[in-house]
């Protein structure tokens, strides 16, 4: 686990500065600081108590999400609020044909497509998805055969993603996708919604 990281994130979700977390922990605020700079690492003693205060526990939300994807025929992916992918569909895996171990948990751009990289730089990367207020995104992709993933062949897809806020900790991208004929695939199809949208 990279704990430096990890344990920024969890102070930042809960407003705590080193010294409440120290607190919390009943450790000196200098071990904080240290374990946030990567200088020392958790002693066995307190790695249990750790793992349970900053892992966030799966919601039922989440959980919902999560068996919506392992039962879905189509490419599905759930991403949290770092582009880190965090569940996908089994035809999502295949592919791919990536193991699921080599995906969980690190960011998608090493394995993204060109038309999925555009769609992303097009309201400004990641940060962008979460500063523009977005909340839907309909897109229509093109992969090419092994463009950054080992996919044995080109193919297109027509989809939507959508924001997940209410009933999970912190937010989360949830897209799911569907092959389509190479022929119907019409490059820039995108379409935006936002929080600034007004309600059909």
């Amino acid at each position: 686990m990279d704990w430096p990281q990890t344990l920024k994130d969890y102070r930042r979700r809960h407003r705590l500065t080193q010294v409440a977390l120290a607190e919390i922990l009943n450790v000196d605020p200098t071990t904080i600081s240290r374990w946030e700079r990567g200088r020392d690492q958790p002693a066995l003693s307190i790695l249990r108590r750790l793992r349970s205060l900053v892992i966030p526990r799966t919601s039922n939300v989440e959980r919902a999400l999560r068996q919506l994807i392992d039962t879905s025929d189509a490419i599905a992916v759930l991403f949290d609020d770092k582009y880190r992918l965090l569940h996908s569909s089994p035809r999502h895996r295949a592919l791919l044909r990536i193991d699921a171990s080599e995906l969980y948990g690190r960011s998608f751009e090493s394995i993204q497509s060109e038309s999925q990289a555009a769609l992303l730089a097009s309201f400004g990367g990641q940060r962008g998805w979460w500063n523009n207020g977005i909340i839907k995104v309909e897109h229509t992709l093109v992969r090419k055969p092994f463009e950054r993933a080992r996919n044995p062949h080109a193919y297109a897809q027509r989809g939507t993603a959508w924001t997940i806020r209410d009933g999970v900790e912190t937010p989360m991208v949830l897209g799911i996708t569907r092959e389509i004929p190479m022929s119907e695939y019409k490059p820039e199809h995108f379409v935006f919604t936002t929080r600034d949208d007004p309600l059909n």
